[in-house]
């Protein structure tokens, strides 16, 4: 099988630019949804934990873990 020079059929976009710029301000401007949302996620288990230790009950201490750790009471 011979190898195929691939530089041969490349061509330069002119968008290429501005496209990995708007990658780039999609990308920076998620992260700090993510954060925030793993922060939840880490308040969430750790809430619950602490709740189901003391009642024992799941159902009631995840959706008390969930409204403590969206600004609930």
């Amino acid at each position: 099988m011979p190898k195929k020079n691939w530089l041969k059929s490349f061509r330069l976009n002119i968008h290429a630019p501005g496209t990995g710029f708007a990658l780039m301000i999609l990308a920076l401007t998620q992260v700090p949804v993510g954060i925030k949302n793993a922060a939840e996620v880490v308040c969430i288990g750790q809430t619950s934990n602490k709740i189901w230790k003391s009642e024992k009950n799941h159902s009631d201490a995840n959706m008390l873990a969930v409204q403590r750790c969206n600004g609930r009471n």
